[in-house]
């Protein structure tokens, strides 16, 4: 006699995140419920008020806050400029996270099931394409800042319809149907409108933006296919396509939770390494000086794009510096310096990080220190001597910036690595994590003590 047992029925995927849900619902203790209702409370209050306050600020609110020399007129091109680097930050983003992402656990037991794949991944499509859209809403708010226009809303819409066709580009991208090349093409044609749009604004050509509603509704209808398409084609994404960018999306996390942003970006320069793969071998020089200082300077030349993101740097005080304040060009030359000197201090700070390392080289920390930081100081002064005009040449202000940036990227650099059981003071609206705080400062306080000094001297 045969046994005949039934056949077992797949559930949806409505069944299981509801099943998810229930689960997350039953192990969450008392304490977090009340906990997660008060954040989001307060990150509904945040959210609210930087809304209101975005959309009541008047059109020259850049102009009336003193940054920007108000006797000349703004050109409203920088609008296509700003709009077109929201373009560009919201295609990196994208293409850095997946945009899609699961986790290995959700990849091995949910995902590899029978269950629809595409039902499960559409809720996080759906929430992709709308943070896109958001940042893109931010981005085309700030462009009607920095275009002084007084029809903002058109240009709104038109940034968020515009970053959530990109986002939708790039899960096609994911789901192999686009060629792989294609959101870097999407990245270099707009990192090619923003340039085109800053050199423009700089000659004083005027190139206005659209305050009407029907270009909005030309773009949105072009994205419309392209998030439809994009909806389309989850079931075609692979478990690997998935984990493709985790590594990221968890960094990300876990560096916003703990506030360290360490972890983003050694994953970061983790993956960085691998695309570069293989490097020649090169003898150092005998001595340890000398030896840490020509690795230092072989780590930068074997990633020439440290050399690019500091010719953008270089590039965007260049654009900024001509055309607002003094006070504002200052500081935009302090900012310039001191991204120079921490890009250019990666080798300094896994080296200050590795306890093991500054052991088995056998010397005093404070003299693996210094050689660590001649490369950065040498390109933060590079940096320091193209910018000098803004300040107007003259010695003060630029031994401020270049001091201060370089001693502000020494203490970030050899900041031990976070602690969270200093240090709290209880107060009458809660916890005040003292210790962490201080830990944060080192780095920004000389940062902040240079931009002061700035404020004075200018």
């Amino acid at each position: 006699m045969a046994l005949i047992s039934p056949a077992s029925t797949v559930p949806s995927a409505r069944t299981i995140r509801a099943m998810q849900r229930r689960l997350a619902r039953s192990n969450a203790p008392g304490a977090d419920r009340v906990g997660a209702i008060v954040v989001a409370a307060l990150g509904t209050y945040v959210v609210v008020g930087t809304v209101w306050w975005l959309a009541t600020r008047p059109a020259t609110a850049l102009l009336d806050s003193g940054l920007l020399p108000t006797v000349q007129g703004w050109n409203p091109t920088w609008a296509w400029a700003v709009a077109a680097a929201a373009m560009v930050v919201v295609g990196s983003t994208a293409r850095a996270i997946g945009p899609l992402t699961a986790s290995p656990e959700c990849t091995f037991w949910v995902l590899s099931t029978p269950i629809d794949r595409a039902t499960l991944l559409r809720p996080r499509l759906l929430v992709t394409l709308m943070g896109a859209a958001v940042a893109g809403a931010a981005g085309g708010r700030l462009a009607a800042f920095a275009g002084a226009v007084e029809q903002w809303a058109p240009l709104t819409a038109g940034a968020a319809a515009g970053c959530a066709g990109v986002a939708a580009v790039a899960v096609l991208e994911q789901g192999k149907v686009l060629p792989a090349p294609i959101v870097s093409s999407v990245r270099i044609l707009f990192s090619a409108v923003g340039v085109a749009a800053v050199v423009a604004a700089v000659a004083g050509a005027v190139v206005p933006v659209f305050t009407t509603w029907t270009p909005v509704v030309v773009l949105s209808a072009l994205t419309a296919p392209l998030v439809i398409a994009a909806l389309c084609v989850c079931r075609r994404i692979t478990a690997a396509d998935l984990n493709e960018g985790a590594d990221i999306a968890v960094a990300m996390r876990v560096s916003i939770i703990g506030l360290d942003l360490s972890i983003l970006t050694g994953v970061a320069d983790d993956n960085a390494w691998r695309r570069v793969a293989r490097c020649p071998s090169r003898s150092l020089p005998r001595r340890r000086t000398r030896a840490l200082i020509r690795s230092d300077l072989l780590r930068h030349l074997r990633r020439p794009s440290t050399f690019a993101i500091v010719g953008v740097v270089v590039a965007a005080t260049w654009t900024v510096g001509g055309a607002v304040s003094p006070i504002a060009a200052a500081w935009t030359q302090l900012a310039a310096v001191f991204i120079t000197a921490v890009v250019f201090s990666t080798g300094f700070r896994e080296m200050s990080n590795s306890r093991e390392l500054l052991g088995m080289l056998g010397m005093a920390d404070r003299a693996l220190h210094r050689p660590m930081m001649v490369v950065p100081a040498c390109a933060a002064a590079a940096v320091t001597a193209t910018t000098a005009p803004f300040v107007g040449w003259t010695a003060a202000p630029t031994l401020i910036a270049a001091g201060g940036a370089c001693l502000a990227a020494y203490r970030l650099r050899t900041r031990l690595p976070t602690a969270y059981d200093g240090l709290i003071l209880e107060t009458g609206v809660g916890q005040l994590p003292v210790d962490l705080i201080r830990q944060k400062l080192r780095g920004p306080d000389m940062l902040i003590a240079s931009a002061m000094l700035l404020a004075i001297v200018v």
